[in-house]
C-alpha cells in the first residue's frame, strides 16, 4: 500500500515502491489531484486510484503512455463495470457542425451528472484527451462542482428546505439519452453516505432539458434556480480543468456535478468518455 495523501495543497512529494517507479503527486485547489506517471496505464495502482478519487473527487493522470482502446477498457474494467451505449463504450466528445445535441457543439454545457436519464448512474467518469490545441485561452474547460461541499455549507434552514424538494427533468431522446425522471434534490452518496446535490441545470440549446421543481410555486422556481447557480459556480468549490493532449481524468460522478465552459476560439479538441458503474 502506498503512503497516505495527508499533505498541504500544492505540495509535491515522491514515493518509491518495489514495483512502481517514482510518481509525483500535486494537490489542486479547491480540490483535485494530479498524478504525473511516465508509465503505461495498466501499471498504475488501481487501489490507490480508487483512494485518490474518493479523497480528491478528481484525479488527473498526466504523462501516461498513450493507451490503446483495449488498454483503456481494461483499465476501466478494473475499476468497475463499463457502461455500454448503443454506440459502444466510448462517447466521442468533439465539435460536430451537424450536432443535434449541445454536448457536441462549442457552447457551454450546464452542470449535470451522468447517467440520470438512463437510470444507471456511473460511479466514475473516465475522460481521455486524444487531442487538445494547447491554447490555454481556447476555453472549453471541463467544470466540476463539489456538491458534497455545497450541501455541507448550507444553513440548517436551507438544508431542510432543499432536502424536501424533488425535481423533474425531461428531454427528447435525440442522442443516447432522453425521457423524463424525478429525483430528490439532495441524496446520500452511495458509498460514503454524505449528502450530495443532485441537480442538473436547465438547457436552452439544441435538445433542451426542461427542469421543474415539484410542488414549488412558479414564482419561486426561477429564484431557486438562480440561487443554486450561484452556489454551483462558487470559486471555493469549482474546479475547471484545462485539457492537454494525453490527459486522463477520473471524476466521482456521485460527489460531483460537471459541465463545460464555452469555447472561445476554434478548436480541434477531442475527448473520449467512458462511464464506469
Amino acid at each position: 500500500m502506498l503512503p497516505g495523501i495527508g499533505y498541504a495543497n500544492l505540495e509535491k512529494f515522491f514515493f518509491q515502491t518495489r514495483r512502481y517507479k517514482t510518481v509525483t503527486l500535486t494537490v489542486l485547489k479547491p480540490f483535485g489531484l494530479v498524478v504525473h506517471a511516465n508509465k503505461p496505464l495498466f501499471e498504475l495502482p488501481i487501489d490507490n486510484i480508487r483512494q485518490w478519487t474518493a479523497k480528491h473527487r478528481v484525479v488527473v493522470l498526466r504523462d501516461v503512455e498513450t493507451p490503446t482502446d483495449n488498454q483503456i477498457l481494461e483499465f476501466c474494467g478494473r475499476l468497475g463495470e463499463v457502461l455500454e451505449w448503443e454506440f459502444g463504450a466510448f462517447n466521442e466528445l468533439k465539435v460536430d457542425t451537424d450536432a443535434k445535441n449541445y454536448l457536441y457543439t462549442n457552447r457551454q454545457v450546464p452542470m449535470h451528472w451522468d447517467g440520470a436519464f438512463v437510470g444507471r448512474v456511473p460511479q466514475l467518469i473516465f475522460f481521455y484527451c486524444q487531442e487538445a490545441t494547447g491554447n490555454l485561452d481556447a476555453g472549453g474547460e471541463t467544470t466540476f462542482c463539489d456538491s458534497v461541499d455545497l450541501v455541507a455549507r448550507l444553513s440548517e434552514i436551507e438544508r431542510q428546505h432543499l432536502g424536501q424538494l424533488e425535481v423533474t427533468y425531461s428531454t427528447d431522446k435525440v442522442v443516447h439519452y432522453g425521457g423524463s425522471f424525478t429525483s430528490p434534490l439532495i441524496i446520500p452518496h452511495p458509498r460514503t453516505g454524505e449528502p450530495t446535490l443532485r441537480y442538473a441545470e436547465p438547457v436552452a440549446d439544441l435538445n433542451p432539458i426542461h427542469v421543474h421543481v415539484v410542488g414549488l410555486p412558479a414564482s419561486e422556481q426561477e429564484t431557486l434556480m438562480a440561487e443554486l447557480k450561484q452556489k454551483l459556480y462558487a470559486p471555493s468549490r469549482l474546479y475547471a480543468h484545462t485539457w492537454r493532449t494525453g490527459d486522463i481524468v477520473l471524476a466521482d460522478n456521485h460527489a460531483l456535478l460537471h459541465g463545460r465552459n464555452a469555447f472561445q476560439s476554434v478548436t480541434r479538441r477531442h475527448l473520449r468518455r467512458v462511464n464506469i458503474l
